[in-house]
C-alpha cells in the first residue's frame, strides 16, 4: 500500500509554515468559511462533536456558539495557535487524524471541514473517525469540487499545466477531489463503515479586489498550491500567475471586483 511519504512531508511542512498558515487564515478561509452554515445545519440530534482537522477553529467556534460540546483537533501546532487566538474559550487538542487520542465511542458526531484530503492515509483516518463515533453516529465532511465543476480549479490547474516547468511534480498523493465525486465518495465511505445519507454542493467563492489575487491565495494560503508555484523557475512562476490573472479577469468579473467560484461538496454520513 502506498504510504505517500513525500505528500505527508509536504503537508507537515506546509501547515508548519507561518506564511502558509497565516495565508490560509487571512485569505483562503474566506471561501471555506462559506460552508460553515451548511455544516452546522446538517448536524441532527447530537451533543458531543469532534471538529477534526479544525485548523484555525472557525468551525469549532461556530459549533460551540450553536450549543454543542465541541473539541477541535489538528496535527499542526501552527494552526492550533491560530485557533486558540480566534476562540480562546475553545477546547483544542493536538492530534493526528490517523491516530486519534480519544476512546471508542467518544463522540455523537465528527465534522471534518476541508481536512480529509490533506491526510495521507485516508482509510486509516476514516477508521479512526468510525472508532471514536458512538453507534449510528454522524460524520459530516466537506471537500473541494474538482476542475470538472470548479471554475477556480479549472483556471489554476490549466495555467499550471500550460506554463509550469516539466521538472515540478507534486509528490504522489490521494486524489485531492475524490470525495466530491458521489460514486467514489459512497464507495470509500461504505468500505469504512458509513452510509452516505446526503451529498450536495455548497456555493463558496472569493470576492477578489484584483485578478492577481487568486494566484497569491494559492501560493501563500495552501501547501499544494504553494509547492506548485514556489518550486517553479522564476519565468514559469510569472507565466502561471499571468495566465491565472488573465483568466480571472475574463471569467470572474463582478462589477468592480472578481467573483472566483470554488464550489464545495458536503457529505452527511451515518456510521453503521
Amino acid at each position: 500500500m502506498t504510504t505517500y511519504e513525500g505528500f505527508a512531508e509536504l503537508e507537515t511542512k506546509g501547515w508548519s509554515n507561518d506564511t502558509i498558515s497565516s495565508g490560509y487564515v487571512n485569505m483562503f478561509s474566506e471561501a471555506s468559511d462559506m460552508a460553515i452554515p451548511s455544516i452546522v445545519s446538517s448536524i441532527k440530534s447530537t451533543d458531543k462533536v469532534l471538529d477534526l482537522c479544525c485548523g484555525q477553529g472557525n468551525v469549532t467556534e461556530a459549533l460551540a456558539q450553536s450549543g454543542y460540546s465541541v473539541t477541535g483537533a489538528d496535527f499542526s501546532e501552527q494552526m492550533l495557535s491560530h485557533a486558540r487566538k480566534r476562540f480562546p474559550a475553545g477546547d483544542f487538542v493536538e492530534a493526528d487524524a490517523q491516530d486519534l487520542p480519544f476512546e471508542d465511542g467518544s463522540f455523537d458526531c465528527v465534522v471534518c471541514s476541508f481536512g480529509l484530503m490533506h491526510v495521507p492515509d485516508q482509510p486509516k483516518a476514516l477508521s479512526e473517525i468510525r472508532r471514536v463515533l458512538k453507534p449510528k453516529g454522524q460524520f459530516i465532511m466537506t471537500s473541494w469540487c474538482g476542475p470538472d465543476i470548479s471554475p477556480v480549479f479549472q483556471v489554476f490547474y490549466s495555467s499550471v499545466q500550460e506554463h509550469g516547468h516539466v521538472s515540478v511534480k507534486m509528490p504522489e498523493s490521494p486524489n485531492f477531489h475524490q470525495f466530491a465525486n458521489e460514486e467514489m465518495a459512497k464507495s470509500i465511505l461504505s468500505d469504512a463503515g458509513f452510509d452516505v445519507e446526503n451529498q450536495h454542493q455548497v456555493d463558496c467563492f472569493w470576492m477578489l479586489d484584483a485578478p492577481e489575487s487568486l494566484a497569491e491565495i494559492f501560493q501563500n494560503g495552501a501547501p499544494r498550491g504553494g509547492y506548485l508555484l514556489s518550486q517553479q523557475p522564476e519565468v514559469n512562476n510569472a507565466a502561471i500567475k499571468a495566465a491565472v490573472a488573465e483568466k480571472v479577469s475574463e471569467r470572474f468579473i463582478h462589477g468592480d471586483k472578481w467573483r472566483a467560484q470554488i464550489p464545495a461538496s458536503l457529505i452527511v454520513a451515518r456510521a453503521r
